[in-house]
């Protein structure tokens, strides 16, 4: 019975064993990194030598106080590097800056206000209702609707010349890279960068290399085909919206491309508030990911669940005492991707103790999940 025991043991810690899982993940994490390279390397937009008329802005908010600065500056910017271009801003009724924004768009031919009634869908809430009260109602089937965020500031027009070529080849869609500013929150602003390698490699390769929106699109300079917009079926249950459409976009062969243009977003002001944020996005898109194709389900359901298991990876091999040399230095690997986001995002806030914040800024953002539970609706995080 001793022997049995102790040939047990033995067999359970001998590398085989212990090594086909680890390796397994490692593997799977590689196939991401690669593809994120092929995608920062290979992939370049293309242009034409003019710009695109047919475009109008949608500025969807929550309009209340604590979006009220950062909405006003997404705003100015709009009007100031967008004059000849219409901008919509969407609000429910009863909204707090319903006033405030109407005495805007009364002294400006360019900014118009659009109130979503109460009783239209009334027993949905979020910004899926009012992107879909809009779509009903003002979306014309020739023009392109670019969708932002309230801190949202476009730093070039690079995707007004871009348009015209890819509309000429069937293209209905397109997502910009994201650049933090600062909130009131270094940390966070630090954790934030990862999501600025993410557009230059991941959703580099899948929005614009494989032009298929496989991860996903930000709600950030959402460019969609009115005709198209029109056609997709908007569930107005989501909290997590731009996912939504880029299962619509999937699940009926639409071709995307990703922008040259820089969006600057305002990262949360709270360490509390990037948990939140990340909560949100969680579980709005495995609410979302019933809907969506095969693929899709399997690469997002990988990619956001890796992280869990490369965890686990590192605590198997603490914890056998077993340690291959081979082993450690794919983590290494594999870690220092994310490890670079942080430190590039340290370097970028100016203070070098932020350094420190490298080896568990991961953690930070692993551990959104335990929020998710909590989330029960749309829910939006203070960017004044």
């Amino acid at each position: 019975m001793v022997l049995m025991v102790d040939e047990g043991t033995n067999l359970l810690s001998s590398e085989p064993i212990i090594m086909i899982p680890i390796y397994i993940t490692l593997s799977v994490t590689y196939v991401f990194l690669i593809a994120g390279s092929v995608g920062y390397m290979v992939y370049k937009p293309k242009r034409k030598s003019y710009k695109s008329d047919k475009v109008e802005f949608v500025l969807v908010t929550v309009a209340n106080n604590k979006v009220k600065n950062a909405l006003r500056e997404s705003l100015e910017n709009l009007r100031s590097r967008f004059r000849d271009y219409l901008v919509w801003v969407v609000v429910d009724e009863g909204a707090e800056l319903v006033d405030y924004l109407s005495e805007m768009s009364f002294s400006d031919p360019y900014l118009r206000l659009v109130v979503v009634p109460e009783e239209y869908a009334r027993f949905r809430k979020g910004k899926a209702r009012a992107m879909k009260y809009f779509i009903d109602y003002f979306v014309e089937p020739d023009n392109w609707y670019v969708f932002l965020d309230d801190d949202n500031i476009v730093l070039d027009d690079r995707f007004l010349y871009e348009i015209p070529y890819y509309e000429e080849l069937g293209y209905v869609a397109f997502n910009p890279v994201l650049k933090p500013r600062k909130g009131n929150s270094v940390t966070a602003y630090v954790i934030d960068w990862i999501r600025y390698f993410n557009d230059l490699t991941l959703y580099r390769f899948f929005t614009g290399f494989l032009g298929k929106p496989l991860l996903g699109l930000h709600g950030e300079l959402l460019g969609i085909k009115g005709h198209v917009l029109k056609e997709l079926d908007i569930d107005l249950t989501s909290i997590a919206e731009d996912f939504s459409l880029a299962v619509e976009l999937v699940k009926r062969g639409y071709k995307t491309w990703q922008s040259e243009t820089t969006v600057s977003i305002k990262s949360p002001n709270s360490l509390s508030d990037l948990q939140k944020q990340r909560a949100r996005w969680f579980k709005g898109v495995l609410r979302d990911l019933r809907r969506a194709p095969n693929l899709m389900k399997a690469i997002i359901t990988i990619k956001s669940f890796l992280w869990i298991a490369l965890t686990l990876v590192i605590i198997t091999v603490v914890m056998s005492g077993y340690y291959n040399s081979l082993v450690i230095y794919l983590i290494i690997i594999n870690s220092l991707y994310h490890w670079l986001a942080y430190m590039y995002g340290a370097y970028k806030s100016g203070k070098l103790r932020y350094f420190l914040v490298t080896p568990v800024a991961w953690l930070i953002e692993a551990t959104s999940i335990l929020r998710a539970p909590t989330i029960k609706d749309f829910y939006v995080i203070d960017k004044n």
